[in-house]
């Protein structure tokens, strides 16, 4: 949705040459904590970042972005196998079998010490206090075994709920944006591509996506920190506009998208106004030369108009192209 040549990004020099000081490798990871370090989202992680000495080990830097919950750390720290859990699941096998075996053994001693009762007509006393010994210790041995097992398969339990519970954790933190919130562009682009599943409940559905008019402007004029402060809060007002069964995602820089659930074409308009006066209506900053707002640019597109999800992603993207031509930054394109 850029509709002009990018202002340059003053942050990403920043990064490049602060990396370069320190002797940093130059891995996407360690590109993506020392942005979030010096566009300010995390003063905690600011302050690590800086407080780096050089040549830091990779170590520890992974340390931090694990710290912190940057996607990229925590898809790199992230199992990529199950052998773990492999390895667990056969561990149990294996005591569940010398476990069955050990209540077989008992059984094979029960039936011996009951057919030698049956048959030994001149045991006495002590010869059958003798086999019940025999039996109880068995009988020992067999419960011991069984509450082993029981220990083992508990904690086996516990553990597989734990790995899955941290992979459903890292999962959210990989399809959510750190800056505001929302879900992030790889939660967009799922949600997105289940409308065209086959079987999927493809209800009228209309994608909005929606950016903030010159936002690189305004991070190299008043600086990344008010860029930062106005995106949470377009996210802050944008998520107070959608009901329950709809969805919004920031997408890029300065970029979001919305799914809007039971959605004809005579709503898009409606929508896009609303959208647009609830920026306005909320959104002001304080600057040298006094107060300002931002400005959005939007298209909207309906699921029944495309067959893919890169022909509605295209759609919605030349609507909002078409608005800028035709000299209307804040008013809907739709298609026809």
């Amino acid at each position: 949705m850029q509709t002009r040549k990018a202002v340059p990004d003053r942050t990403l020099q920043a990064v490049a040459q602060h990396m370069t000081r320190l002797d940093v490798s130059g891995l996407p990871r360690n590109y993506e904590l020392f942005y979030e370090a010096h566009a300010g989202v995390d003063p905690g992680l600011r302050r690590e970042v800086l407080a780096l000495g050089v040549s830091p080990a990779q170590t520890t830097i992974d340390d931090i972005g694990i710290r912190y919950q940057l996607p990229s750390f925590v898809a790199c720290a992230m199992p990529t196998s199950r052998d773990g859990d492999i390895r667990l699941l056969s561990g149990l096998r294996d005591q569940m079998t010398s476990g069955v075996e050990q209540k077989k053994g008992f059984t094979r001693v029960l039936e011996s010490v009951a057919r030698s009762l049956r048959e030994d007509h001149n045991a006495g006393p002590g010869d059958i206090l003798a086999e019940i010994e025999f039996l109880s210790v068995s009988l020992s041995d067999a419960v011991v075994a069984e509450t082993e097992l029981e220990a083992l398969l508990r904690a086996g339990a516990n553990q597989l709920a734990k790995a899955e519970k941290d992979a459903a954790s890292a999962r959210a933190v990989m399809l959510r944006d750190r800056l505001t919130g929302l879900p992030n562009h790889a939660a967009f682009v799922a949600r997105l591509e289940a409308l065209f599943t086959p079987g999927a409940e493809n209800r009228e559905t209309a994608l909005f996506l929606v950016a903030i008019a010159d936002i690189g402007a305004l991070a190299d004029t008043y600086g990344e920190a008010t860029a930062n402060r106005i995106l949470k809060k377009t996210a802050s007002i944008f998520r107070r506009t959608i009901k329950k069964n709809d969805f919004v995602a920031r997408i890029g820089k300065g970029e979001f998208a919305f799914l809007f659930r039971d959605v004809n074409r005579d709503s898009l308009r409606p929508i896009a106004d609303r959208l647009t006066a609830a920026i306005a209506d909320n959104l002001v900053f304080a600057t040298s030369d006094g107060s300002s707002g931002v400005e959005l640019l939007v298209g909207a597109a309906l699921s029944a108009d495309a067959i893919s999800p890169q022909q509605l992603r295209q759609l919605a993207v030349n609507a909002a192209e078409t608005s800028v031509r035709g000299g209307v930054r804040t008013s809907l394109a739709g298609t026809r």
